[in-house]
């Protein structure tokens, strides 16, 4: 929790600067303010910690480290970070449950970030198939929300499964699932979005098994492309490559979670413009993450998403990525940057006209969008951290604009929620 609220802290200092360099149509205390409550509430949970919680740590991480990659069978620091992003989403919720919530919701969040985390590296470092992974991914995410969970026969499932070096991994992914089990299931409203939570796990773990294609040795751009064509996606303009994005990202399922701890009712069957602007959230927050590890994941025998839609012509005649070398150059990290920026533009506009947001939320995580998901680059790339920001700032400075604007409520009070139900 020390080095989690560290994390915060670092990344809100970072996004106050950027106030310097772009309009973005509100002052920067809205967004200190948020840091500080997100800040608040992990020193509250730090402080409240017992003896019995789950240890996250892996022991070989030095105490001054933030997102440094350490090159093990879990990136810790980097899920950690995402995990800093998942815990500013509860700002837009958090008037709506009471304080113990906050820290329940937080703490089952950095359990999700870190299963999320802990099952893509080891996908990504194991020599799994395509259908391995799949099944891999389906019995861990659905039982951490499975009703009738039982840490024995997950653990046995869980050894059959898995790669043997990956065998120190074993508790850990054990102890954090049966963690958040027992928070989700003790929720408010865990029960009134448990159908909405399984069908995202199961678009999780159809398209990580897909990045099974990404890599060697059953690296084919043409198999990625014919499956994920027939995805859902708010609109048909999106590539393949956003769709299997928008499916690989779990940035909404974090909503779900939150509304599962407050004291209302939300009413997904009239927030279709807040999920199709979450869709859109999901694919940009992907492509955010690839954009700063391509020549990394290179490295690694990975082609990843935004190296495809940089070249996707060049990889698709492509059966191996031995001695591939893309020649990238600023002309193309800037057009791409700018397509991330029109997706997010797209989510920001439509997950808005579903809430309220008089405090700019939304704003708020848009900013910190591409600071939290392109931390690598700061101190070494900063323009391109500026490049997606002056093409986000006129939708950012137009949404806040309309913050104080009454619109459709679209939440009920709980026992309004049932009866409709």
């Amino acid at each position: 929790m020390d080095l989690l609220s560290r994390t915060v802290l670092r990344l809100g200092g970072y996004a106050e600067g950027l106030f310097e360099f772009h309009d973005f149509g509100f002052d920067k205390s809205y967004l200190r303010d948020h840091i500080t409550n997100v800040h608040a509430t992990l020193k509250e949970l730090r402080e409240n910690a017992t003896a019995g919680g789950v240890p996250l740590r892996p022991p070989n991480i030095p105490p001054g480290a933030f997102w440094e990659d350490q090159g093990e069978v879990w990136n810790y620091l980097q899920t950690l970070r995402f995990a800093a992003g998942a815990t500013m989403m509860t700002e837009q919720y958090s008037a709506h449950m009471p304080r113990e919530n906050v820290s329940k919701t937080i703490t089952a969040k950095v359990y999700r970030e870190c299963v999320i985390g802990i099952l893509d590296d080891l996908i990504d470092k194991g020599a799994y198939s395509y259908l391995e992974a799949k099944d891999l991914h389906h019995m861990v995410l659905s039982s951490m929300f499975d009703p009738d969970f039982d840490s024995t026969s997950f653990m046995k499932r869980l050894v059959t499964m898995l790669r043997q070096d990956q065998i120190p991994l074993f508790d850990l992914i054990n102890n954090i699932t049966r963690g958040f089990n027992i928070l989700w299931n003790h929720s408010p409203h865990g029960a009134d979005y448990f159908y909405q939570m399984e069908v995202m796990n199961e678009r999780v773990a159809l398209s990580q098994a897909l990045t099974m294609f990404q890599k060697e040795p059953n690296f084919s751009v043409g198999r990625m492309e014919k499956i994920s064509e027939s995805f859902y996606a708010p609109d048909d303009a999106m590539n393949w490559w956003e769709k299997l994005g928008g499916h690989v990202s779990v940035a909404s399922g974090h909503n779900l979670i939150d509304m599962a701890f407050t004291d209302q009712v939300y009413d997904l069957r009239k927030m279709k413009n807040f999920l199709a602007g979450w869709y859109y959230y999901d694919a940009a927050v992907i492509l955010m993450d690839h954009v700063s590890s391509i020549h990394q994941d290179l490295r690694n025998g990975i082609a990843n998403l935004s190296l495809i839609a940089m070249r996707e012509k060049e990889l698709r005649d492509l059966t191996s990525l031995k001695n591939y070398n893309p020649h990238l150059t600023i002309e193309d990290y800037d057009a791409h940057l700018r397509r991330i920026a029109d997706l997010t533009s797209k989510g920001i506009r439509l997950a808005t006209t579903d809430v309220h947001d008089e405090n700019l939320v939304y704003p708020f995580m848009t900013i910190m969008m591409p600071v939290v998901m392109m931390a690598d680059w700061i101190g070494n790339r900063d323009d391109m951290i500026h490049t997606f920001l002056e093409a986000i700032a006129p939708t950012i400075k137009r949404v806040a604009g309309n913050g104080s604007v009454p619109v459709r409520a679209v939440m009920t009070v709980a026992d309004e929620g049932i009866r409709g139900t």
